[in-house]
């Protein structure tokens, strides 16, 4: 589930940003310090990711989140709470 769910989050980052490679990316890939990916790439990104895994996330959590490794929980996470209820 969590590969997957990874798999997914990096090939979105590789289409939304466009310029990097697949193999450049991992889990550790941290977009300001390793591609400086900010602004409106970034705010795509993350509207396609909370569009795609119906990710509700706040302003906060988004705050500090900076790697792949860190949307992947977040998304595992929530998934998790949700089947909960």
């Amino acid at each position: 589930m969590r590969a997957e769910i990874s798999g997914k989050v990096i090939q979105l980052f590789v289409d939304i940003i466009g310029f990097i490679d697949r193999s450049e990316v991992t889990e550790l890939t941290d977009f300001v310090h390793d591609f400086e990916i900010i602004d409106d790439d970034l705010t795509c990104f993350v509207m396609q990711i909370k569009w795609q895994f119906k990710l509700q996330a706040t302003q906060d959590d988004w705050d500090h989140i900076t790697t792949i490794k860190q949307i992947v929980d977040l998304i595992v996470e929530r998934s998790t709470m949700q089947r909960g209820r």
